[in-house]
């Protein structure tokens, strides 16, 4: 009588209970509730509040797995979804590897960390945290044009299969991003700042502000040619090459389709003994998420092991197709996500013991950069990125900053990135997408070299 009951009070459930013989499935349903306040031009000009169901649900017709979505998670948009699936798997291609739905052992952990006054948080306190940046950014740089954005909330993902498992996640993400320019000077000059956390009452608007402030130019940025330099990376740039290693790198689906930059270095040296890279969801130095997508509970996972390379993270496909255990890397099945893959989303670099100034100091001659700009991918096989740098690039002579730069366009492999780090900072920060679904907690580093392939005149 009990599971009946429930059946008749939790739609959810029984969605993925009441298959047909020879179907099976799992579900996800996200409740989320942020609050997005944008600034430019030194006020506040977009105020957003966003409450959203999200519901995901795949199923396996026998070896064949197809994904619908809905907003709706009562019963009557249950029963919709999970037909539209069912449609979709009808005529989608064999998984022939596919390992089935896994019940897992035992019930939902609770988080690592979790802010309710972050995830409930409300449009005036989020409103105060943007206030307090553009205060900042003003004080230290009058005159200047500051734009930027904060975002505030929290998730709680479900995760329901129809082999018995059923887990809880909640979720708190604070993240901010803040830009001062300043547009009389020719070229314009501009800086940046960024961070993130689970917890909004450690996201420090205040030296979000400065910090991009005092990163802006007081003069205009000179030509640099084209060419190979040791560079001083901020915390910005690296965490963007940290996520294109993280996918190119350590995504199951790359090594299984054997384009993984990866698939030959498995157990060898890539970089220093210095370099240790963990992808950790459980970390209170991240944005900590119990589970997957999946349900599978998260682990710490070790990629870079003191310079060397370990192995690839998995969902349930891709650990069928390389007969490898779950990791808890799944993200939601459904385009794009789904055609990524697993990712290593939650990288956490160990720090070194070297200031920012250090870093400098260290580098005779190079660059110091503080974010990229459209990264893409040239050649997926070899690592090899492209983009731009944005706000905040300097020249560094005799290991001083002698001054601005005008940007340029890299093309390298991140692999090149790693191998070339020859000192990290003792800081680190969190760096985290707009809703906290990947973020990078990183420090400086100096790279020993990192080619640059053409000049811009800005």
């Amino acid at each position: 009588m009990g599971p009946r009951r429930r059946s008749a009070r939790d739609p959810v459930g029984a969605s993925v209970r009441d298959l047909p013989p020879g179907t099976s499935a799992d579900l996800r349903v996200t409740n989320a509730a942020w609050t997005t306040i944008r600034f430019a031009n030194g006020r506040i000009h977009q105020p957003h509040l966003e409450r959203s169901t999200h519901v995901s649900f795949r199923v396996a017709e026998g070896l064949r797995l197809g994904t619908a979505t809905t907003g709706d998670a009562s019963a009557e948009g249950l029963s919709t979804v999970r037909d539209a699936a069912r449609t979709l798997a009808g005529v989608a291609p064999v998984e022939p590897k596919f390992p089935g739905f896994s019940a897992g052992g035992g019930p939902s952990r609770p988080p690592v960390a979790f802010s309710r006054a972050t995830g409930t948080i409300s449009p005036e306190a989020a409103t105060r945290i943007a206030e307090r940046i553009l205060a900042a950014a003003e004080d230290a740089a009058p005159g200047g044009r500051i734009a930027g954005v904060v975002n505030v909330g929290g998730e709680t993902l479900r995760v329901v299969n129809s082999a018995g498992l059923d887990r809880t996640d909640v979720r708190s993400v604070a993240q901010a991003s803040v830009l001062v320019d300043r547009p009389e000077l020719d070229p314009p000059v501009s800086g940046w700042s960024e961070g993130g956390h689970w917890d909004a009452a450690e996201l420090d608007p205040d030296r979000l502000g400065r910090e991009a402030a005092e990163r802006v130019a007081r003069t205009a940025p000179a030509s640099v040619p084209p060419g190979s330099y040791r560079v001083v990376f901020r915390g910005p740039a690296l965490a963007e090459a940290l996520q294109f290693l993280g996918s190119l790198g350590f995504s199951g689906h790359a090594e299984a389709e054997g384009w993984s930059c990866l698939r030959r270095a498995r157990g060898k040296r890539i970089a220093p003994e210095s370099v240790n890279l963990v992808d950790d969801p459980r970390s209170r130095v991240t944005i900590p998420q119990a589970i997957d997508y999946e349900g599978t509970f998260t682990r710490r996972v070790a990629l870079v092991d003191h310079g060397i390379a370990g192995d690839a993270v998995t969902d349930l496909v891709t650990s069928g197709r390389l007969s490898r255990p779950l990791t808890g890397h799944a993200f939601p099945p459904e385009a794009p996500w789904g055609e990524y893959g697993p990712d290593a989303s939650h990288l956490v670099l160990s720090p070194g013991d070297a200031s920012e100034e250090e870093l400098i100091r260290e580098t005779r001659r190079g660059l110091l950069v503080t974010r990229f700009h459209y990264v893409r991918v040239v050649d997926p096989g070899r690592g090899v990125i492209t983009g731009m740098t944005r706000d905040g690039t300097y020249r560094i002579e005799k290991g001083e900053v002698v001054g601005p730069a005008r940007n340029l366009r890299f093309t390298d492999s991140v692999l090149t990135l790693l191998k070339g780090i020859e000192l990290l900072g003792r800081e680190r920060r969190i760096y985290a997408g707009e809703r906290g679904m990947s973020c990078y907690t990183t420090p400086a580093a100096s790279v020993r070299s990192f080619r640059f392939t053409s000049a811009t005149l800005f």
